[in-house]
């Protein structure tokens, strides 16, 4: 999870930001456990204010070191801060073996605070943590656990669901072998293990080490004034989290400024949008821990930028904003249309996998090459819109909900949302966002319903293109490598349309659309509720289950198990708007996977708890 910061920094220099003189000072830190940390402090050549320079924690990304930030922290401490560098632990020139953001790195963090409040010309009371990526969860964690004289943070590509993201609906994405593959850390034992996990399927194993390093239960803890940026296309984490944050910091009155747009994981560099995120927190920077005047910091601000080749941004008060709408798509008659299908269908899509291909290979080809792609052939099913007549943007969260059936236990059924064109050659399909969906530990043959929620995007399109939608077993990041780690076996399985099964997509519009066949409908109509992941998860022996519902209405809550079975009728009449919790207690219940489903009417939504004994 390196952010690049070497290239950026290199970018700035080129666009002739200036420097300005400082001092450098290394500094071996022992940590509480005798592992020795190296830092470097770097502060302005002039004396120190009488109650000291306000200082920053700036720490690099996963595989990086502090020399990756020479040059931020240059440009740090010529506004008049202090600014503190040191090479994560199993990282760089540090000692120790990296847990992966675990613990031991969240109490490391503590401890290098504490260091920078006992150095003489420093204020311990007005401190900053910012970085990239392994960096930016670092400053979540210092805000979320109150670390001592962190009075600000800026986080960069590194939303609260970091660890969730890596292992999205039943699935594994292929950049969690590479995070774990690194030449350049040092991994605790752990990694063998969760590798060894990911080898032999074993699915539960990984989501109960990825729940072990999750943190958006956190956000709720966060009192301290946050930036943060996101890129939509970022291959590793989604913006959903951090949209999520938004709304759950602004809701509480912390301050709170997100840039939403590109420079994530995987992503091009566009020079511009950097040099804007890197301006925009200096000044941010500026203004909580020295008081410089900056315009409505108190207030929340959102830069949404769509993708567009200049990434032209537009400006948000409130999220979702005030004119937001969503246009709801069904796959009927082959094709999408606003109206519900009338008759039934069924659109199939398969995998044929090469058993020959074993699992390990799989790991040591990173999931990618003539081997790997010879080994799993698809057949997809595509869906595509009539023409817009007018212009549309679309920027959010978009939400499917599909009724399939397949002939294995497990299967993929991944949405892949596209801009098409057409030409007198034919149409061009460009990828626009993903959804992921993997289906497991359900009867062969069996109707299954599941509501999954897609990568947060911000898209124009133009008026005469058309709305495509592919659902595939199988998806690639390219043409050569996987996004999405495949099961490892055959499988063949249906999308259901009908009356019964209405299967659709719900996609977040920003302003008014007019365009053939497709009409727009108020926020709240799709989803006049929302159900959040139980809390603690896993959990032992009993758990919280949040939901907030924008209006009054009859609602049931049940618990089933992985395989169908009702466990629980939790709450079954209606229920007043606003936000409600439940407890559920597992007694008597053995360790496995259950799910927890909220219905109102034709909608439902759920979340997957895992209990451990």
């Amino acid at each position: 999870m390196n952010f690049r910061h070497g290239i950026l920094l290199g970018i700035l220099t080129i666009t002739g930001l200036s420097l300005h003189a400082q001092v450098s000072t290394d500094y071996p830190i022992t940590m509480s456990d005798r592992i020795i940390l190296n830092a470097t402090l770097v502060t302005p050549s002039t004396a120190p204010p009488q109650n000291g320079f306000p200082a920053v924690v700036f720490i690099h990304g996963l595989g990086g070191n502090k020399a990756d930030l020479t040059l931020v922290s240059t440009l740090i401490s010529g506004r008049g801060f202090a600014c503190l560098l040191y090479d994560v632990r199993g990282q760089g020139t540090s000692g120790g073996l990296s847990t992966i953001m675990g613990e031991r790195e969240t109490q490391d963090l503590r401890e290098i605070l504490a260091f920078l409040q006992s150095v003489p010309g420093i204020n311990p009371q007005l401190l900053g943590v910012a970085g990239g990526s392994q960096g930016g969860v670092h400053a979540w964690l210092a805000a979320m656990h109150h670390m001592a004289g962190v009075q600000t943070i800026a986080t960069l590509v590194a939303p609260p669901s970091y660890s969730l993201d890596l292992f999205p609906a039943e699935c594994i994405k292929q950049q969690l072998r590479f995070e774990l593959s690194l030449s350049s850390v040092r991994y605790d034992p752990l990694r063998d293990r969760l590798r060894a996990f990911v080898i032999q399927e074993q699915y539960d194993s990984v989501r109960t080490f990825i729940l072990s390093r999750d943190i958006t239960p956190l956000v709720d803890s966060v009192r301290i004034p946050v930036i943060q940026s996101l890129g939509w296309g970022d291959v590793l984490f989604h913006a959903n989290s951090a949209l999520r944050a938004v709304q759950n910091l602004s809701a509480r009155s912390v301050p709170v400024w997100s840039y939403f747009g590109t420079n994530g994981h995987g992503e091009s560099i566009h020079v511009p949008e950097y040099l804007f995120v890197v301006e925009t927190m200096l000044g941010w920077f500026d203004y909580w821990l020295q008081g410089v005047p900056l315009d409505n910091a108190q207030s929340l601000r959102i830069i949404l930028a769509d993708d567009r080749p200049s990434w032209p941004h537009t400006e948000l008060t409130t999220w979702p904003p005030q004119d937001a709408g969503t246009v709801r798509l069904y796959f009927t008659g082959g094709s999408l249309q606003t109206s519900p299908p009338a008759a039934e269908a069924q659109y199939g899509f398969s995998i044929r996998y090469d058993s020959t291909y074993l699992p390990l290979y799989g790991w040591d080809q990173s999931y990618a090459g003539t081997a790997f792609r010879n080994a799993f052939q698809a057949t997809p099913v595509r869906f595509v819109s009539p023409p817009l007549l007018d212009s549309m943007n679309v920027a959010g969260i978009p939400e499917a909900r599909l009724f399939l059936r397949g002939n294995a236990a497990r299967f993929q059924a991944h949405l892949r949302l596209f801009d098409v064109t057409d030409v007198d050659s034919g149409s061009t399909w460009s990828l626009v966002t993903r959804c992921t969906n993997g289906v497991r530990g359900v009867g062969a043959g069996t109707v299954v319903e599941k509501q999954i929620e897609g990568q947060a995007f911000a898209h124009h399109f133009p008026a005469g293109h058309r709305i495509g939608i592919e659902v595939s077993p199988l998806d690639m990041y390219d043409t050569n490598r996987a996004h999405i780690i495949p099961y490892f076996q055959s499988a063949s399985a249906e999308l259901l349309s009908s009356p019964l099964y209405p299967s659709c997509i719900d996609l977040p519009l920003i302003g008014a659309a007019r365009f053939t066949a497709v009409a727009t409908s108020p926020a709240e109509s799709p989803t006049s509720f929302t159900l959040s992941q139980n809390y603690p998860n896993p959990f032992n022996p009993s758990t919280t289950l949040a939901f907030t519902l924008h209006q009054e209405q009859h609602i049931t809550l049940q618990v089933y198990s992985i395989t169908g079975q009702r466990i629980a009728t939790l709450l079954d009449g209606v229920m007043p708007r606003g936000e409600h919790r439940v407890a559920f207690h597992a007694r008597g219940l053995a360790s496995g996977m259950y799910v927890a489903r909220l219905t109102s009417g034709a909608m439902s939504r759920a979340v997957s708890m895992l209990l451990v004994r």
